[in-house]
Formats: structure tokens, C-alpha cells, sequence
């Protein structure tokens, strides 16, 4: 009789604590603890915490993107990990170097993203620049930005697909102006951004609830490692333009193509 108490007494400590927070890999930060909202900031209209996830809600309703910022620190150099789940036809992003634009809207934040949109393989884990220059590469290219602006492609990878409503791993590392993406190991982009103009070197990490279709997205197991404030910046010598280059379809711009490079 005794056990039994003990062992209901035992599970009903561990139920009133909450979810263990969650171990960071060595060189690790965990910036979401598996429990509540501490440290981010956002609206409780769309965010909140469900089953240890940081867990976003839109109900399709949206007029345009909202985000929710950690704000415990911003980001130079870095890596980052999280385990992510959206609905199949789900729209977010993982937002980095970012800008918080309140004169913008409400909880609006620009720059660099890594798309997660499971239905579009080619933007799946593309490179995006929220409210800026828009798509700097899609899924599986390797491309350099000019600095004018143009991001050219100079090189193909592979394109998998990963299906919406399952878990997947999302990776970032950034080192000054050179971007990298994975989802579950395979990389999705890999760009060097020479536009000093338009470019970021330092902001915020966010995540985002789309415009259109109703969709849930959840995030768990979010880390972060910071690397060298002064890790090199790649200049043109370094990231060479073939002639034979061709320019990153923009946004609405149809069926990719080739084009002359100037």
C-alpha cells in the first residue's frame, strides 16, 4: 500500500513540474525549454506551448505574416537545430538575423528565413529574405548574390522531398556572409551574399504563422550554438560568378529559365 502511494506520489511530482527541459548538444544553447514561452515574445492569439512544443496556430485567416521573437540574445555567427512538424499544407519559417519592424505591423519581423513548406519541395528549406529581396535561392541551388542584389546560380544540388505532418530536423549555420541550410542532413541551399547593402550581419531568431490555409506548426528541441564574432567575409574573389551563371527565378516569376548574365 505504502509503494503504491509512493509511486502515484512520484508520478504526480513529475506530471506538476512539466517536461524536463531539453539537453542541448555540446557547443549547444537550448532557447526554448519545453515548458512555456520564457524568453519569446509574441502574440497568445497564435503562439503558445502543446505536448513540449513551441506551437503555432493560424486559422487561415491571416491578413499577413506574424512572428514570435526569442529574445534572450541576437545572432551573428551561428548554428542552429530544431526539430520541426507542420500541417501538409503549412507555411512558416525559421527566421534569423532578423529585424523587428512594429512600424511594419503587428509582430512583424524581416530579413533571412528558411522556408519549412513540405507541399513545395523547391521552397522547402530555400532561402528567403522576409519583406527584402525575397527568394535568394530555392531548394537545391547553390548561389551567389552579387553586389547589386542579384543572386545568380552557380551550382545544383539534389531536391528531396519531406512530407508535412511529420518531424524533421532543421539546420542552419551561418559563418559572416555565408549561408547554409539542412533538413534531416541533406542540404537545401548554400549561398554567399556579397550585397553589403542589402545583407544582414547580426539580428533576431523568430518563427512565423503564414498567410492562407489553416495550419499548425510546432518546434522542439531548439538550439543554437554561437560561433566566432569575426569569422571571415567572403568578397567577390572568393565567391566567383561563372559566365554561364544564370539568375534566381524571383518570386511570381513563372517556370525557372536561364538568362543572360550582364
Amino acid at each position: 500500500m505504502l509503494r503504491t502511494f509512493l509511486f502515484s506520489f512520484s508520478l504526480s511530482v513529475v506530471f506538476s513540474l512539466g517536461a524536463a527541459e531539453p539537453e542541448p548538444p555540446e557547443g549547444y544553447i537550448a532557447i526554448f525549454n519545453g515548458q512555456d514561452l520564457t524568453g519569446w515574445q509574441g502574440s497568445d492569439k497564435y503562439w503558445s506551448v502543446e505536448d513540449g512544443c513551441l506551437t503555432g496556430v493560424a486559422d487561415g485567416t491571416l491578413d499577413y505574416n506574424r512572428f514570435i521573437t526569442w529574445k534572450a540574445g541576437k545572432v551573428k555567427n551561428f548554428e542552429l537545430r530544431v526539430k520541426v512538424k507542420v500541417t501538409p499544407d503549412g507555411n512558416s519559417g525559421l527566421q534569423y538575423r532578423g529585424q523587428e519592424r512594429p512600424d511594419l505591423g503587428e509582430w512583424v519581423v524581416t530579413g533571412y528565413q528558411c522556408d519549412v513548406v513540405p507541399k513545395n519541395p523547391d521552397y522547402n528549406g530555400m532561402l528567403y529574405e522576409e519583406r527584402g529581396r525575397r527568394i535568394l535561392a530555392h531548394t537545391g541551388e547553390k548561389v551567389v548574390i552579387d553586389p547589386q542584389g542579384q543572386p545568380w546560380v552557380v551550382g545544383k544540388m539534389p531536391v528531396q522531398k519531406f512530407p508535412g505532418g511529420e518531424w524533421h530536423d532543421y539546420r542552419v549555420r551561418v559563418e559572416g556572409n555565408h549561408h547554409r541550410h539542412w533538413i534531416d542532413g541533406v542540404m537545401t541551399v548554400d549561398v554567399v551574399d556579397l550585397d553589403e547593402k542589402g545583407r544582414a550581419l547580426e539580428g533576431v531568431i523568430a518563427v512565423q504563422v503564414h498567410v492562407g490555409p489553416p495550419m499548425k506548426i510546432q518546434y522542439k528541441d531548439f538550439f543554437v550554438k554561437h560561433l566566432a564574432d569575426d569569422l571571415p567575409i567572403l568578397k567577390a574573389e572568393g565567391a566567383p560568378i561563372p559566365a554561364d551563371a544564370v539568375k534566381v527565378v524571383p518570386q511570381g516569376g513563372g517556370k525557372k529559365k536561364a538568362a543572360a548574365k550582364k
